[in-house]
Order: structure tokens, then sequence, then C-alpha cells
């Protein structure tokens, strides 16, 4: 798989910091806790997809009090449709792609919304061949 690309090739190209680790159901947004099956570290960046208040996901970082999202994913702009980021652990989404799906969504008033991101590569990757 390719390795997540430099700070300056993601701005270019929509991709953000990659995260630790991708919620799999509706979280706390405090405290540490277990994630994906990985226990969750103070500084940890989790891209949090799965809340049932939708306005609440996105990326924070992890803390033992209230999780706040970091400085480059406050913003209109920094999770705009069609913006990646690479997870690098957890027992289901380690390795995934998953790109914003919701159009100038404002932060922490408007739903965000996650998908994989299935590219050729990721496909490739999936079922064990080079594409």
């Amino acid at each position: 798989m390719a390795q997540p690309a430099t700070a300056a090739v993601r701005s270019l190209t929509g991709e953000h910091q990659p995260v630790r680790l991708a919620t799999t159901a509706n979280i706390a947004l405090y405290g540490l806790q277990t994630i994906d099956a990985v226990e969750v570290q103070v500084g940890d960046r989790v891209l949090v997809k799965d809340q049932k208040n939708a306005t609440q996901n996105g990326i924070y970082t992890a803390s033992d009090g209230h999780w706040r999202r970091p400085a480059d994913t406050c913003g209109t702009c920094d999770l705009q449709k069609g913006t990646t980021v690479f997870v690098r652990e957890g027992a289901v989404s380690s390795h995934l792609v998953y790109a914003f799906e919701t159009v100038d969504p404002v932060i922490g008033a408007d739903p965000v919304v996650l998908a994989c991101h299935l590219s050729d590569h990721t496909l490739g990757d999936m079922i064990g061949t080079d594409h």
C-alpha cells in the first residue's frame, strides 16, 4: 500500500494528516476508550464517523477529558467533499481511506458524512493484487 503523502502533497490533493483510528460505532467524545479494538492514547488523531448526531463527525484529538477538533479540521474548507484521510490502525479500518461527502459543511452545525474511499490502489490492496 502506498504510504500517506507529505504535508505539502496532502494540501494540494485534499488529503488530511493520517489518523491512528476510525470509529466503528457512536462514541462519547470524552476520555480514553477502546476504538476498533485499539486502546486510544492521549494525543491520538481519531476519525469519528459514526455518531448518531452526524454534526459531531470529523477528526478529533483524543484526550483524557473532552476531545477537541485539531486546528486543521475546524473550518468549512477543512472537511470539504472529496477530502480524504488515511487510517493507520484498527481491526476494521486499518489502512483504509475515508472521504468526506458533505458539501460546504459548517463544522459543528451541519451533518458530516463520510464514506470508505475505494480507489483502484485500495481495491488492489484489499484483494491482494496491484493495480
